[in-house]
């Protein structure tokens, strides 16, 4: 009888062993499971789900660096700056090494008009990993439309095709530095009518106020054209 017992409890404390394991599986495929769904979102652009499921990644495993970043890059579309440099700087504190994360940062200070920190950062994330040569571009364009820096330009330019010289814009980017090249080019500052952009396309922004407006009659239109903005000659959408 006594025999019958003890085979009874030891049957009932193997069940409960596996029922725990199982319960355990469980939570870990749901969170994976959680995890994974929100990736699949983000690449498919449903940018509102994805950003739902990453939350409650997050609440669930406040350790998963891989769910901030990708919330920062959800917040960074939506121009939400100070949300996704928050995301980044967490994600940096779990994972410190993440190149990527520090590229990001560079851009949201891009974008907030802040020179110094997007190079800073830019320059970061390329010490990190090499293989991100497209933050030399980034580094040139930064001394370019926030600094009016000319020889910055050219210099960072000139590293990233050194570095990058498959890259797909590359005959773009050496015509734009011969042309800052020119002791006749001149930057227009801050503020001036003449955009960079602009500048670019004419050639130089030496042209009077007079002659352009002449050009632009002549061209059949008033308004002042619409030109793509510098910072689209190097997208990185594949990051």
């Amino acid at each position: 009888m006594n025999s019958i017992k003890k085979l009874n409890i030891f049957l009932i404390i193997i069940c409960l062993i596996f029922a725990a394991s199982g319960n355990a599986y469980s939570k870990k495929e749901k969170k994976e499971e959680t995890f994974d769904k929100a990736v699949k979102y983000f690449y498919q652009k449903k940018l509102e789900m994805a950003e739902i499921l990453f939350q409650e990644e997050l609440k669930k495993n406040p350790e998963n660096a891989l769910a901030y970043s990708y919330l920062g890059d959800i917040f960074l579309s939506k121009k939400r700056f100070d949300g996704a440099l928050n995301l980044y700087r967490k994600a940096l504190d779990i994972n410190p090494d993440n190149a990527e994360n520090y590229f990001r940062i560079g851009q949201i200070y891009y974008y907030k008009k802040n020179p110094e920190l997007a190079i800073g950062n830019f320059v970061k994330s390329y010490k990190q990993d090499p293989r991100l040569t497209f933050a030399y571009y980034h580094i040139g364009l930064s001394y370019l439309m926030l600094k009016r820096d000319k020889d910055g330009t050219i210099q960072n330019w000139e590293k990233f095709l050194s570095i990058a010289p498959e890259d797909t814009q590359y005959e773009k980017i050496r015509r734009a530095i011969e042309l800052l090249k020119d002791p006749n080019f001149v930057l227009p500052p801050p503020g001036s009518d003449i955009s960079i952009e602009e500048a670019l396309h004419l050639g130089g922004s030496l042209m009077s106020a007079a002659d352009r407006k002449a050009k632009e009659k002549k061209a059949g239109h008033e308004d002042k054209k619409t030109k793509s903005k510098m910072e689209g000659i190097y997208r990185d959408d594949d990051l």
